[in-house]
């Protein structure tokens, strides 16, 4: 009986120093990360958003445990042409979701669009990155008038087969389970490990030197990042089997853009499958890139994005 009780107190003690060293780390994330945009109250929610630049309107959409500022180096040089929206979805970076509202896809798509429609904006190019990419894709279902082209950059289009490498970790079935893990193993876990599970994502590439603080990557350290982005990957298996079998009936010109070498999704399956539902999508490889082209390759992207806001529904140059 002495020794249940010893590891009784070890278990609580070790939850109370990890409970305490992730309160310190979420408040000095806070101190560093200062929201750098707007935010619009949408269906009781706060959604953080930046915008720069004129002409077209172009929205770009995150992916799994990202946020607006992943998008930095490339916002920049779209902003040359377009009027750039960068988004925080629901629960990722800086907007909110409450725990009542499901990380399904069909419903950040109509917050998303909600939004739009708040900031007046009538139509949209679209760019989403890996599962933001999934989230254009029901976008562009859910509302064909709204959305003249989607870019999707190493997207998530298809339900997954495997385990998306070190973000694993983030599907945790329990929420409750999954509250006391963001709040209390997550963060040292992350800390520890963090280096080489930033490298395996951005694998065969190197990790930008500025990619922590510039372009938001430490900002996945805080428990609430964490959290929301379990959910958004708990979300994702449902919502890709309600929505991967329609992709035919998008009606709008679609790229998709994927690193030859992707670690985390397999650009076999996740490309083969758009070109099979819209034949008249067009696809590209970058050799010797991998998932993080947004930051490693924003060159490229820009030249893609823009390529693809120049197809007719055809898929032919305009």
């Amino acid at each position: 009986m002495v020794v249940i009780y010893i590891i009784v107190a070890l278990i609580f003690c070790l939850l109370l120093a990890s409970w305490l060293f992730t309160q310190h780390i979420d408040k000095k994330i806070e101190k560093n990360f200062r929201p750098p945009g707007q935010f619009l109250n949408v269906q009781h929610e706060k959604i953080h958003y930046t915008k720069q630049g004129q002409g077209p309107t172009l929205i770009l959409i995150h992916g799994l445990a990202g946020n607006a500022l992943n998008f930095t180096a490339l916002a920049n040089q779209l902003a040359k042409h377009h009027t750039v929206y960068s988004i925080d979805r629901p629960g990722s970076g800086f907007s909110t979701r409450h725990r009542n509202i499901p990380a399904d896809f069909n419903v950040q798509s109509a917050t998303i669009l909600d939004w739009m429609s708040q900031l007046n904006i009538r139509d949209a190019y679209v760019a989403g990155h890996s599962m933001g990419g999934a989230i254009a894709l029901r976008m562009a279902l859910d509302a064909p008038d709204k959305i003249k082209s989607v870019s999707l950059l190493c997207p998530l289009t298809v339900p997954l087969t495997k385990g998306p490498g070190p973000l694993s970790m983030l599907y945790i079935p329990y929420q409750g389970l999954r509250r006391v893990i963001s709040r209390t193993l997550a963060a040292p876990l992350r800390i520890l490990f963090g280096k080489k599970q930033v490298a395996q994502i951005f694998f065969p590439e190197r990790v930008p030197s500025n990619f922590g603080i510039e372009s938001g990557g430490a900002l996945a350290l805080h428990s609430e990042s964490f959290y929301q982005a379990s959910c958004d990957m708990v979300a994702s298996t449902e919502s890709l089997y309600k929505q991967f079998e329609h992709y035919e009936k998008i009606s709008c010109p679609v790229g998709i853009l994927y690193g030859e070498q992707d670690a985390i999704l397999s650009p076999d399956a996740h490309m083969s499958y758009i070109a099979t539902s819209l034949p008249n999508s067009m696809a590209e490889i970058i050799p010797n890139a991998g998932h993080m082209i947004i930051n490693t390759q924003p060159e490229a992207c820009f030249n893609f994005i823009n390529k693809v806001n120049k197809l007719d529904a055809q898929g032919e140059l305009a």
